[in-house]
């Protein structure tokens, strides 16, 4: 099935993200590792690291236990970025329509942890939060672009990780799997504030679109939890990550959107930077060979924040739109690509 897109395009009014204060590069996640697992995992983590092309992230556990609660906590992150967004915009947060969240590792399931947020924050609006992981920037804009066409009211969204919390350093937690999490996943949130296309703002978001290759694939990557698993109830809830799989499919991923941006009369090399969903340290070099385009124009934060997983796009979107890098014009697209399903999204941002 084809891509399904958006008409029109709405203003940007803000764009923010940030992090736990806790940045911990490679040696010092290694240490950890050998101090509370031993050394024959902290070598095994050390020869997959190289692969990952991941330097350091930020950590909201602590690595001084085997398990540790988020400090800040997600909807604490999610209450900040919200709190510097509407500051940015010079916005009332009465005037936000819609606050929407998209997540994979919540305060709590129920209520969902935008609840938290809105709690926190004393707002009285709706609220809803998807929880979805690498593309659900994608699925949050194809839910608020209709209903600003249809109310003519700002929305707010907001992605949001803390899932270095789900890691054990236990011996009977650890595999290859877990290893892998480990020296890849970071913790992070980041959103926008989007308004009708005639409020004035930093630029356009347009080609908004979405699809999925999933279908007889199995899920690249998985939480345990759920009706269908309640016995995690008594055991350890984890992140299953099936690495190969992933890999096969990112490509077709990127491609698919490609190809989605095609039939809009787009090409990669139309825009002055490239945004895509990155899960490795080397997706800038990775996406140039593939793809036959200049690696400078692909932003790269991987190497530095590890994947962030539902943060990622707003991360990189924000860091590059408050750079001072872009002009006028400048064009950017962004390329969401999902491994727990296979799901893909993106849209064209042109810089005001």
């Amino acid at each position: 099935m084809s891509a399904t897109f958006l008409p029109g395009s709405v203003s940007l009014l803000a764009a923010h993200h940030l992090f736990p204060e806790q940045h911990l590069d490679n040696a010092q996640l290694l240490d950890a590792l050998e101090r509370l697992a031993g050394k024959r995992y902290a070598k095994i983590a050390s020869r997959i690291s190289p692969f990952l092309g991941i330097e350091g992230r930020h950590f909201s556990r602590s690595i001084y236990s085997h398990t540790s609660a988020p400090t800040p906590s997600n909807s604490d992150l999610v209450v900040s970025v919200v709190t510097q967004l509407l500051e940015q915009s010079n916005t009332a947060l009465d005037s936000i329509d819609y606050l929407i969240g998209h997540t994979t590792t919540p305060d709590t399931q129920l209520p969902p942890s935008i609840a938290w947020v809105a709690e926190k924050l004393r707002y009285h609006g709706p609220f809803m939060e998807l929880r979805q992981a690498c593309t659900g920037f994608s699925s949050g804009l194809q839910i608020a672009i209709p209903r600003m066409a249809m109310l003519d009211k700002p929305v707010m969204i907001v992605g949001s990780e803390t899932g270095s919390v789900y890691f054990d350093y236990h011996p009977d937690f650890l595999d290859q799997s877990q290893l892998v999490n480990y020296m890849q996943m970071g913790d992070g949130a980041g959103g926008v504030i989007i308004a009708p296309e005639d409020v004035p703002g930093l630029g356009k978001i347009s080609d908004c679109f979405t699809g999925q290759i999933g279908v007889e694939q199995s899920p690249g990557l998985s939480l345990d939890g759920g009706s269908m698993s309640v016995y995690t109830q008594d055991g350890k809830a984890r992140f299953h990550h099936d690495a190969s799989n992933v890999r096969k499919s990112g490509e077709a991923l990127f491609q698919a959107s490609i190809l989605a941006l095609r039939s809009r009369g787009y090409e990669l090399n139309d825009f002055d930077y490239i945004i895509p969903h990155q899960a490795s340290g080397h997706i800038d070099t990775m996406l140039a060979e593939a793809l036959d385009i200049d690696p400078a124009k692909i932003i790269n934060d991987a190497k530095h924040w590890g994947n962030l997983g539902s943060a990622a796009i707003w991360c990189s979107f924000s860091k590059l739109v408050n750079s001072g890098t872009l002009s006028k014009g400048s064009k950017v697209v962004i390329l969401g690509a999902e491994a727990t399903k296979y799901m893909y999204g993106g849209f064209v941002y042109t810089h005001a």
